[in-house]
């Protein structure tokens, strides 16, 4: 296995619905999270954001990009 090089959060938020009735989905990608943080850490960090967001959150990607 490869060493990762580069890791990536991103958070995905529902901001209300459009006139037909679906969902409006906002996602807010970081990246360059450092390698480092815990996953602890990152749930934290979510939390925070979207305690500061409007909108519900609707689920938490963490992508962890390895070396080719």
């Amino acid at each position: 296995m490869q060493d990762i090089y580069d890791r990536k959060l991103s958070i995905y938020l529902t901001a209300g619905q459009d006139d037909e009735g679906n969902d409006i989905v906002k996602a807010k990608s970081f990246s360059n999270v450092r390698l480092d943080t815990t996953d602890d850490e990152l749930s934290e960090f979510r939390d925070k954001y979207i305690a500061l967001s409007s909108g519900t959150h609707t689920k938490t990607v963490v992508a962890d990009y390895r070396q080719l």
